[in-house]
């Protein structure tokens, strides 16, 4: 019971957690309502025991520009800490060297130099680094994201977790979580800040799912992608595609509106700017080349064909309805993995690999790019266009 209680305690990340949510404001409620109706399904959760309107009223008063109220976000927040604790308890990701620190940090200084043994032993492990865990993912990343990713990668909240503390290694932004609650900023910088560090995990836990084998263990995900991922991170304002540049853009000047500290900022800019180098990272290895050169000959790729607007299109597209968040999200990862899947094919040299191939069909090409003109050119391209320019993309690519 001790574990339970925990998950309850009011922390600044709870705070912010609960701030987040509250800032989601009345476009979120439908992504809310899915977020019940899982834990519904589950058996979480009890609607007139927690005081939780159906969804007709939630819907209507989101019509009405009415977000979810705090309380019951509240009920929402612990919920889903409980799902995941749930979870991760009956993972094997509390065995892994990777939550070592997390286990340990619950015990005095003076008990971990003298029982490292026997703490890493001890017989309650499982349930403190599940605790520690779930506390994270929810006030980090919020209610929303793990479980739409969940849903929208077909995993196990299990997997999720682990690709969450993958990518949480991977790309340090413990520590940058950690500067952001030492420095002093206006709130409405602190929520923009964590809002984007969120969809980037986001972004970047969905690679990890795609890209390793189901139930790889944070330590061995981490050795897997280090190297090439490090190296990328090296050269990325030099490998910065024109249309992902100009994203980076966008959200730099958005942040600096709201207060932001520009070190803070640009830290932050840093895990969007490294969106797909895990899944490069992977191919490199498997190919046996420069990540450099495979990043060059997938960014051109993406150039030559404009698929690099329409994943860019889908990224920023925040439909309210679920079912095409869903369906966008898939679009913007899937720009991806059409061309990582492309580049698969090569031998040794990537971009030879890209240049024959655009030789052979330049008069599907030039008729593809014609379409993702004619949607750049609309006031604002929608569901329906980005998905059709992702599945002739898709067919175009498998030629």
């Amino acid at each position: 019971m001790t574990s339970r209680i925990w998950c309850w305690r009011i922390t600044a990340s709870r705070r912010s957690a609960l701030s987040i949510a509250e800032a989601d404001g009345a476009v979120a409620v439908p992504s809310y309502v899915r977020v019940i109706e899982i834990f519904e399904g589950a058996g979480r959760l009890d609607r007139q025991v927690e005081g939780l309107a159906g969804n007709q009223e939630l819907l209507r008063r989101a019509q009405e520009g009415h977000g979810l109220t705090r309380p019951e976000l509240a009920v929402l927040l612990a919920t889903a800490k409980l799902a995941l604790q749930d979870a991760i308890e009956h993972s094997d990701i509390a065995k892994d060297d990777a939550l070592k620190p997390d286990l340990h940090a619950a015990f005095p200084a003076a008990m971990r130099e003298r029982f490292e043994t026997a703490i890493d032993e001890h017989r309650l492990r499982g349930e403190i680094v599940a605790t520690k865990l779930a506390n994270r993912i929810v006030n980090r990343l919020g209610i929303i994201h793990p479980f739409a990713l969940a849903e929208e990668e077909g995993c196990s909240l299990g997997d999720l977790a682990s690709a969450f503390v993958i990518a949480e290694r991977l790309f340090d932004v413990r520590r940058l979580w950690d500067a952001m609650d030492a420095t002093a900023m206006p709130e409405a910088a602190r929520l923009g800040l964590l809002g984007q560090i969120a969809r980037g995990m986001r972004a970047q836990i969905a690679d990890i799912l795609r890209n390793l084998p189901v139930g790889t263990m944070p330590d061995a995900g981490v050795k897997a992608l280090e190297k090439g991922v490090g190296a990328l991170a090296e050269k990325v304002k030099a490998l910065l595609p024109e249309e992902a540049a100009r994203r980076v853009a966008g959200i730099r000047d958005q942040l600096a509106a709201q207060g932001a500290p520009a070190e803070i900022a640009e830290r932050v800019l840093g895990l969007v700017e490294l969106d797909g180098a895990v899944g490069l990272a992977l191919l490199s290895g498997k190919l046996g080349v420069d990540e450099i050169a495979v990043t060059k000959a997938f960014t051109r790729l993406g150039e030559e064909l404009g698929i690099d607007w329409v994943q860019s299109a889908a990224s920023r597209a925040d439909p309210a309805d679920p079912w095409d968040r869903l369906l966008m999200s898939g679009v913007a990862r899937d720009m991806q993995q059409v061309r990582l899947d492309f580049l698969a094919h090569a031998k040794k040299d990537a971009d030879a690999h890209v240049t024959a191939w655009l030789n052979r069909q330049a008069a599907r090409i030039t008729q593809f790019r014609a379409l993702v003109a004619r949607a750049r050119a609309a006031a604002a391209p929608s569901t329906a266009m980005l998905a059709e320019l992702a599945s002739q993309a898709r067919g175009l690519l498998a030629r």
